[in-house]
Parts: structure tokens; sequence; C-alpha cells
């Protein structure tokens, strides 16, 4: 048997070539006898002559991995004298003077003499920096993906080959009303037994396809990435797959597609209202002219009073069609957004023809409109307002049951505060407190799916403030609601389209000019201005500017806003750069296509607008308030 002299001498010929940092205690003071090269690099010291310098500095160093003093109790030597057997302990870290940390993994073995006694302690120490950081690195990428796992909207999950799944994570898998883990043991064909596209897309996946699908899950729309798992000799032993939620993704391109739709239905609505007017123009002059002739043959003719009911029905007809076609013009028009002094009423008159339909299986009307002044808004969004309002009070009032129902409609003007109320009230189901408080938020919505977006009322708040206005609510659940709907007023604006003439005025026989491509209107302008006054037509606008440029004068010169061979823009340019006088006298007249060029021509020119089509009564008006110029 060596002796405990022997084992210490053949311990220190191989510790001087050990990359690892050893030195011998001896037993039982733990007074140091060796240390080589390693162990002093390792502590960051060069060797000392005085061995107490040295464990003291070893002392100093020793820290547990969170940087606190390490108890001397367990250190590897204190234990071995302890225990009397070898000790291994890997949570050590060497704080140096030079400010690195080294953390290493100890090992302590006893070395004993002929008496079995221990007489020394050798140590060991190995540097495990790398392992250590790895290590973190590897808890840091960990936690991370545990965070994600926890807060991204996805779901990481894996089958095998036999479809049964053995991961299942993420927070994504809450909204199709599952926990995490929760799946595991249970097989994607018992799972979705009840939709063959996702059977279909695991077996594509275990067949070795890697692909990317999306697909609905009840309400929620997932943006699923299968990719196949092969074993060492390229077989698929299963799949493993991300699921991302995206339904937020899918409905903001439903809305960007709606919007596109919308804006081009406005465009389109634009065009047909455009077309309808021209024809629409002269069909009503012509029957009211046939009407003036046949009022003047009753008594002579017996069948002129038939004639003229049939006709009065007709134009009741062609009334009808040119309401509808000014509701297409107010949802396509472009210059929507431009607020000027608005009459509520009428726009109130045009929201409830719009929803008429949706309000008379519901409820009855009752509308009681007080004498209120213009409000500064754009009779547009105005409208939209007004159609929201009134579609949420019909839809809070059950179908079918119109005689015990009402919706009302007020309208006041509040003296003090100098602002328009406008009260759109229901007798429907009402609202709760805890829904109320969120009515105006963006995309909060109670109602289902494919019925409410949840803009509607975020919408109509944005446009009211918009105005300088506000929206109030008074509601309570089974007891219907209120909306007041605050405009501040402003002062009834002059327009030539709507001034009547003096009280006994006499409009003068005045010359006008006709400016319009289309024949049939231009001959019914000529029909119906005619017995009063001396009318030209031009069918060609450059040959009319040159009439005016020529030396010819117009009391009134009405004119197409837009033409082919000439805009009315164009013609109201060249005679302006001339003859002023003779520009300011141009009416324009507009079957409702705006191009961009056009709305800011009108918006900026203070020539009044004409909109096709139009009556005598409309003529009169423009021409008793212009011949007296």
């Amino acid at each position: 048997m060596s002796t405990a002299s022997e084992e210490f001498g053949q311990g220190v010929a191989i510790a001087d070539g050990l990359p690892i940092g050893v030195f011998v205690l001896r037993a039982p003071g733990s007074d140091l006898v060796y240390a080589n090269r390693a162990f002093h690099e390792m502590l960051g010291s060069v060797p000392a002559t005085d061995p107490r310098a040295t464990m003291a500095l070893l002392e100093r160093s020793l820290r547990a991995r969170d940087g606190v003093r390490y108890p001397g109790e367990r250190l590897p030597f204190a234990r071995v004298l302890l225990e009397q057997t070898s000790i291994t302990v890997d949570d050590i870290a060497i704080h140096r003077t030079d400010r690195a940390r080294v953390f290493i993994r100890a090992f302590a073995r006893p070395l004993r003499d002929a008496l079995g006694v221990v007489a020394y302690v050798l140590v060991t120490f190995t540097d495990i920096t790398e392992e250590v950081q790895a290590r973190s690195r590897a808890q840091i990428v960990e936690q991370r993906l545990d965070h994600v796992l926890s807060h991204a909207p996805l779901i990481l999950f894996a089958f095998d080959r036999q479809g049964t799944v053995t991961l299942s994570e993420g927070r994504g898998l809450g909204a199709l009303g599952f926990r995490p883990k929760q799946l595991v043991g249970r097989t994607v064909y018992d799972l979705y037994a009840h939709d063959p596209a996702l059977v279909a897309n695991a077996d594509r996946a275990l067949s070795g396809d890697e692909f990317t699908v999306e697909g609905h899950s009840g309400s929620v729309v997932l943006e699923t990435t299968f990719t196949p798992v092969r074993d060492a000799d390229g077989a698929v032993e299963g799949a493993i797959g991300v699921s991302i939620d995206v339904t937020e993704r899918v409905s903001a391109q439903k809305r960007l597609l709606q919007s596109e739709r919308l804006a081009s239905m406005g465009t389109l609505s634009a065009m047909v209202a455009h077309e309808i007017n021209n024809p629409l123009t002269y069909i009503l002059g012509n029957l009211e002219l046939v009407a003036r002739q046949l009022s003047d043959a009753t008594g002579k003719w017996p069948a002129a009073p038939q004639l003229l009911r049939w006709v009065n029905e007709a134009h009741e007809g062609a009334d009808r069609v040119q309401r509808i076609v000014r509701d297409l013009q107010v949802f396509s028009r472009r210059d929507d957004d431009c607020a000027t002094p608005t009459d509520v009423h009428a726009v109130l008159k045009r929201a409830l023809e719009i929803v008429d339909s949706a309000i008379r299986h519901r409820a009855r009307l009752v509308q009681r409109w007080a004498i209120v002044p213009p409000v500064l808004a754009s009779d547009l969004r105005l409208t939209q307002v007004f159609v929201n309002l009134l579609l949420n009070a019909a839809q809070a009032i059950a179908d079918g049951r119109a005689a015990e129902n009402e919706i009302r409609v007020f309208t006041e003007y509040d003296e003090k505060n100098k602002t328009v109320v406008v009260s759109v009230e229901d007798s429907g189901c009402g609202i709760a407190p805890e829904v109320k408080a969120h009515l105006f938020e963006p995309f909060f919505t109670t109602k289902p799916i494919g019925v409410g977006t949840g803009l509607g009322l975020s919408t109509c708040y944005g446009i009211v403030r918009g105005f300088g206005g506000h929206i109030e609510v008074e509601s309570s659940a089974g007891n219907g609601s209120s909306f007041r709907v605050h405009l501040p007023a402003t002062a009834p604006e002059r327009n030539a389209e709507t001034s009547a003439p003096a009280r006994g005025a006499q409009p003068r026989r005045g010359r006008l000019l006709v400016v319009d491509d289309d024949p049939n209107v231009a001959r019914t302008f000529a029909f119906l201005l005619s017995p009063e006054h001396d009318v030209e037509v031009s069918l060609q606008p450059r040959a009319a500017a040159g009439r005016v440029l020529g030396g010819e004068r117009f009391d009134i010169i009405f004119c197409d806003l837009m033409m082919p061979e000439m805009t009315g823009m164009d013609l109201h340019a060249l005679i302006a750069e001339s003859l002023p006088e003779q520009a300011e006298r141009i009416v324009f007249i507009t079957g409702g296509a705006f191009t961009p060029a056009a709305s800011a021509f009108v918006a900026r020119m203070s020539n009044p607008l004409l909109q096709k089509p139009f009556d005598k009564k409309t003529l009169d008006a423009i021409l008793a308030s212009w011949l007296g110029r």
C-alpha cells in the first residue's frame, strides 16, 4: 500500500502538466501545500511564496453564481474533512481581481496515510464557463420562447405518424377553447373529424409536404405552416406546425376591399346619375310642357282631363326616379368633407327615405321637427350619421311588431348654446351600462359577425366632432335608447337655386344662351324659357364662346359643366379673360359627375350651380334673381 507522501508526490508530478487547476491542502488545518500553474491562472494571480496569501485570495474570490460569498462550510475541501469522502460541486464561480468571472466545477478527494487517516485533500478546479454560458443562453432562449408562447397569438403543435398530438402550446389555443398541453395524447383525426380540410392537411404533412394554409376554426382565422419531421433514414415520422391568429389581418383586408368596392360604387353611381339626369331633364321638362298644354285644353277637349292625369302620374314616377338619383349622388360626391351651411331637415328626410324599409317592419315613425337654422356640415357626412343612428334604432327592435314600437325623430334649437339638436330615439332593447361605456370605440360591436363591424358609431362620433358638435346617449337595458346629436348652428346661405324673387317683382324679358352638348336637354331649355324670354341654343361650346367674344351679350348663359369638346370650366376661363362681366353671368349646369378638377372649380367659384333635372319653378327663381342685375 502506498503512503500519503507517495501519493502526493505522484499527484504533483501529474498535476504540473494538467490544464485544470490543482491544489493540495494539508489536513486537518487546510494549509496550502501545493498549487499548479493552471490554478493560479484560473485565480488570476501569480504563484505566491506565501501559501497563506494564496488561500486568503482563494477564499475572497470564491462566490456562488449569483455573486454572493460562497459559504465556507460548503466548500468541497471542507466537506471532504467533514464527510470523509470525495465531493463534487459545480455551482462555484471565481471572481478575479481583474473583474473576470470563471465558473468552475470543483472536485475534492481525501488522501489518507498508512493508518487510513485523511492527511491531505486533493482539489481540482475545471473551467466550465462556456458550458454555463451556453446553458444560460439556452435558458434565455427557452424563457423567451415561453414568453412568446404565453403572449403571442400563435399555436405550436406536433403530432406523430399516427396523428397523435405530442406538443400543444401557445396563447392562441385560448381562442379555440383549449389550454396549453390539453390536446396532447389525442389524435388529429378525433379532434377534427368534423373538419375534412384539417384532416387532409395533417395527411398532406405526413406524406412529406411542407406548406402553409389559411383556414377558419369557428370565428378565428389561422395561418398554419406544416413541416414534416423525418428520421435518420429520411422517412416521415411526424409533423410540426405553427398557427398564427390572423383574424384581425383578414378583417382589415376585408374592410379595405369593402372600402375599395364602395369607392368604385361611388364612381359608378356618379356616372349612372349623370347619364340618367340628362334624359330625365328633358323627360320632366316635356311632361311639364304637355301638362301645361292639357290644362289649357281642359273644357275644349273631352280627353284632356284623363290625359292630364296620366301625364301627372308619369311626372310623379319621374320625380321618384329623380329622388333616387339624388340619393346616389349624395353617396358618390367627392367633395363630401366640405362643410357648408346645411339644412338638417333635408338631410334627415333623405336619410329616412334610405332606411324606410328597415324601419317600416319594426316600428312606427314619429317625427317632430322644429324651425331650426342651418348647420355647418357636409350633407353627405351628416346623412351617413343619421342613416347609422336610424339603422341602429331599427336593429334594436325585433322584427314584426311595428305596431308596438316607435322610432322617434325630433329636432330643436338650443338657443343658449346656439346648436341644432337632432334626437333619434327607439323603444328597443336598450344598452347595458358596461356596453354603453364602449359604444364609440372603433371595432366594438355587440352584433353578430357579418351584421356589424363596430365602425358605425365610432365613425358618427368622429364626423360630428369634426363639425364641432357632440353626441349624447341615454339608455338602459330594456328601456330603449336616445341619441342626441348637437351641431353648431350657422347663418343661412343664399343660394341661386332656391332664392325666390321679391314679393311683387316680375322678371323682365331676357336674352339667354343655353350651351349643352345634349340636344334634347338644350331643346327642353328652349321650350321652357322661350315663351317669356329670347333663348339662343348652342350645342358647340367653342362656337358659343366665339359668339360672346365676337360681341354678342346675354343676360344669363346656362352652360353644362362637363362636355367632351370643351368643358364649362374652359369656356368660363376663355370668356373671363376678356369679358369678366359676361363670365359672372354664367350659371353652370351639372348632372352630378364631378372630376376632382370640377369639384375644386365649383368650390372656389361664386357662379350658381343648377342640378339636373330641374323644373320650371327652379328656372323661374334663377331668372327672377338674375334678370334684375
